[in-house]
């Protein structure tokens, strides 16, 4: 079986997959791995990516949003379970779109609050536009694109909702919403806070919303790609993409996917939740982060979610069908332990997520090891890089099991 560095290096130069970085570490940082393959860009001259390299982050930026509500939570600024209508009044008015019928929407009186646990789980009806059929319809009946994207909060997530609160599981744009709310609350921008409050503690200088406004971090820019059926070779080969910033136009900070980065910062967030060093957030808020958070309604969506193949396509890394799914405080969360061709994998409690440019993290807490998976690569989803996400995975536990055999 070919190692860990051989088949990226392979796949690489077969142009199979872009330029890639993997890093991972366990509690103490005497287990390290990192290392960067292949290209920086496929734009013109191609330079080494490095550990360095910035990336569009997208839905990493999830986590970071939601230690910094957990934060306003330990210090009394916010609740978890009392409506969050005092600080997002604008969600106070959405209604819940029950169909679209003939052309024309369907709606009815939202009756249940909506929580700041909801938002931190999806469970609050917020949608996307480019994964709901629904709100893509609804888009169009007010004379809208059907992705139609904003570059506010309030306007790009202020479409009806999807579902009663608590009764389903979405995933869409909550997380840009309870950005929105830490701006609030905290009286400054989403960007100043963590600054203050989760980069600082973390002596973390390579994240931010804005890489437009430092130079030296917009020059080291990793360049997207993508993959295109239509394009001749293009539905195995990687190609260089010339689009738009896929995550849109942004006026202010959001929350959910604006962050941009190294991996080596956004594993300093990793680590410290992992060691539990109360650098963030105190032990029992990372006890809860670490705990199922859904309704039973919510974890039933959940999991059709994942075994649905149109509705999980477009989810980075791998799911296996029999294993039970909840939603934690930052990411998905594995309810059993995961074995697969006869070696354990994530155990009980694993909480992963992911990023639109096929971007991944874990977290395990049992075994006391994290690791992300860093590329540029479109659509998310990709099935190649889901092969080398799960091939990266299973590679880092085995390391680290022989590791700890030798320690």
């Amino acid at each position: 079986m070919p190692s860990l560095e051989e088949s990226f290096t392979t796949a690489i130069a077969e142009g199979k997959i872009p330029g890639t970085v993997l890093m991972a570490t366990n509690e103490t940082g005497t287990f390290q791995y990192s290392k960067a393959f292949g290209p920086s860009s496929l734009h013109g001259i191609q330079n080494d990516l490095k550990l360095d390299a910035v990336f569009i982050l997208a839905s990493f930026t999830k986590l970071i949003t939601t230690i910094a509500a957990l934060q306003l939570v330990e210090r009394g600024k916010w609740t978890l379970d009392e409506n969050v209508f005092d600080i997002l009044p604008e969600l106070e008015t959405l209604p819940v779109l029950t169909q679209m019928k003939e052309g024309r929407a369907v709606l009815k009186k939202r009756e249940k609050e909506i929580t700041l646990r909801h938002l931190l789980t999806h469970s609050s009806g917020v949608g996307y536009s480019m994964t709901s059929t629904l709100i893509q319809e609804y888009h169009a009946s007010i004379g809208l694109p059907p992705t139609a994207s904003f570059p506010d909060v309030i306007n790009r997530f202020g479409c009806p909702l999807l579902f009663e609160p608590g009764s389903s599981w979405q995933y869409g744009g909550s997380l840009d919403w309870v950005g929105l709310g830490v701006a609030r609350i905290a009286k400054m921008s989403l960007e100043d806070y963590c600054l203050q409050n989760i980069f600082g503690p973390l002596n973390i200088t390579d994240i931010t919303f804005w890489p437009e406004r430092q130079p030296e971090l917009n020059a080291r820019l990793a360049g997207m790609t993508v993959r295109d059926s239509d394009v001749p070779d293009g539905k195995v080969r990687v190609l260089p993409y010339s689009g738009p910033n896929p995550g849109g136009a942004y006026a202010e900070e959001f929350g959910g996917q604006g962050a941009y980065g190294t991996l080596p910062e956004f594993m300093k967030i990793l680590q410290s939740l992992l060691a539990d060093d109360e650098k963030l957030v105190k032990k029992e808020t990372t006890v809860d982060m670490f705990q199922p958070q859904l309704s039973r309604e919510s974890q039933r969506s959940l999991q059709e979610s994942f075994g649905d193949i149109n509705r999980s396509r477009l989810f980075v890394g791998t799911f296996p069908e029999h294993v039970r799914y909840d939603w934690g405080l930052g990411g998905l969360l594995t309810m059993q332990d995961v074995t697969i061709d006869g070696m354990q994998w994530r155990k009980k409690g694993c909480m992963v997520w992911s990023g639109m440019p096929n971007l991944f993290w874990f977290l395990d807490r049992e075994v006391g090891l994290c690791g992300v998976y860093g590329t540029q690569l479109l659509p998310p989803g990709d099935t190649k890089t889901n092969e080398m996400i799960a091939f990266f995975e299973k590679s880092i536990y085995e390391l680290y099991a022989r590791f700890k055999e030798e320690h």
